[in-house]
């Protein structure tokens, strides 16, 4: 095996260095990857929730042992009938009420339209401390 005793220099061994990018091509990289930054969160957040049905509870009211009300905010399709569990629960976070609710189609025309308020009375066995929005589902 033999070893060459003269010096490599880097540029022998791997080639002329590259010309660095212009300024104006490094300005449309960073022009083009913000746009396609924006189109993605633009995508994931308006474009995911078309047809979503989702709930968020909103407050609840203890009004006795025997008695609560849940308010949540329901996002749907306008032609779309869904169920909800609404209940309430006490401090171990046992359940002492439910009631599913429908809620049927209704009107509007954007998408701002489709979120809407709702209150629920819960009947409850012992005194409540939280009303929750369990979960939501679609009918047919």
């Amino acid at each position: 095996m033999s070893h060459s005793t003269a010096p490599h220099s880097l540029a022998e061994r791997y080639g002329a260095p590259k010309r660095p990018l212009s300024s104006r091509t490094r300005v449309g990289l960073v022009v083009g990857a913000l746009v396609a930054a924006l189109a993605v969160a633009v995508y994931f957040t308006v474009g995911n929730t078309v047809g979503q049905l989702t709930s968020k509870d909103v407050g609840y009211i203890i009004h006795s042992d025997t008695s609560a009300s849940v308010d949540y905010e329901l996002t749907k399709d306008f032609d779309a009938t869904v169920q909800c569990m609404v209940q309430v629960l006490d401090d171990s976070y046992a359940i002492v009420g439910a009631k599913t609710v429908t809620i049927g189609p209704h009107e509007g025309s954007g998408s701002a339209d489709r979120s809407q308020y709702f209150r629920t009375d819960v009947r409850t066995e012992y005194r409540g401390v939280t009303g929750i929005v369990d979960s939501c589902w679609e009918l047919g």
